[in-house]
Parts: C-alpha cells; structure tokens; sequence
C-alpha cells in the first residue's frame, strides 16, 4: 500500500482500525497504486453515531472500492463490516458523469456536486411494479412494467464535504476516467 494513502488513513484513523487492516489487505494482491480517494461519512443509525468510510484505489488494471459500516443484522452489539469490490477497469463498460452546478447568486456557476456512475455489469437493480392503464374504474390485470438499470457503483462528491476533500474526490474522478479510456 502506498505510504501516502497509509499515512491519510492513520491520520483520520488508528493505526489499529479495522479500517486500515481492512484496506491493507484489499490492496496487498494487487498491482501498485496509482491515485486513491477516501470519502468519509459519518453515520446515524438508531441509538449510535459512527464514522463510515469509502476507499477508491486505482491501480494500472484495477478499481477498488473499499467500503465499511456497521450492521445489527447478526449481533444486537453491532458488527463493523467490510466490503471490498475489484473490478478490472477493462470491465467497465460505461460511466455516466453529473455535474451540478449553482443555479444564481453569488455562487452562481460553482460546481456544487459530481456523480460519477460506473457500469461494469456486475449487478441489476429491477424495479417490477403493476401495470395499469388511465381509466381509474378499469379493474383488468394488465400484468407487470419493469425498469432495470446496471449503475454498479457511484462516487459521490457533494456539499457535505470540505473543499479539500472535494478537490480530491475531482482529481481522482479525473484521473479514473482518463485510465478507464486509455485502455
């Protein structure tokens, strides 16, 4: 792991984290680093408060996606989760890039939020709801309209970063798109 990324991560973090555990091992297999985010949350979930974090790592043939919460599913004390996606960045198949920016007033024109959504197939999201038609006494069954989309995985850059994070967050998404169209 790059000591740049290492030393961003202890200092939010112990060094005994399982966040720093966890990321290290993600990232030991693979090939050298080559710019990473870290997009920090915190989270409010029932009677607790706690720091999630997202950790976007580009190698020369990888994206890692790094993301921790906490879960009440297994253990009424809470399990600190996990979840590390690789994803070949010839697998990426498109990528769809938001940029909201302010409308008026002072701050008019200033880029206010980006979304950067990757498609690599790896997941469907259908949403199946019932059919009907425009006569409100109609009680035939007109069966079932679905949508299905493949957004895989989303970074998103919004106003309740700081700016330095934001800068970051862009100069990563910069740096994504330009290895994901070398390729």
């Amino acid at each position: 792991m790059s000591e740049v990324l290492w030393n961003d991560l202890t200092r939010r973090f112990a060094p005994d984290s399982p966040i720093v555990a966890d990321v290290a091992a993600a990232l030991r297999p693979l090939d050298p680093m080559e710019a990473f985010f870290i997009r920090p949350e915190t989270v409010f979930d029932q009677d607790s408060v706690f720091d999630a974090v997202a950790v976007y790592v580009l190698t020369a043939r990888h994206l890692v996606i790094v993301a921790t919460d906490v879960t009440y599913e297994l253990s009424p004390a809470g399990d600190f989760v996990t979840t590390t996606q690789v994803v070949p960045l010839t697998h990426i198949r498109d990528y769809q890039i938001v940029r909201r920016r302010v409308l008026d007033g002072p701050e008019k024109g200033t880029l206010a939020a980006i979304s950067l959504r990757l498609r690599w197939g790896g997941g469907w999201n259908v949403d199946v709801r019932p059919a009907a038609c425009d006569d409100p006494t109609c009680e035939a069954d007109h069966g079932y309209v679905a949508m299905g989309q493949t957004d895989d995985g989303e970074l998103l850059l919004d106003s309740s970063l700081s700016a330095e994070a934001f800068a970051e967050g862009q100069a990563f998404i910069d740096q994504l798109l330009t290895a994901v169209n070398r390729l």
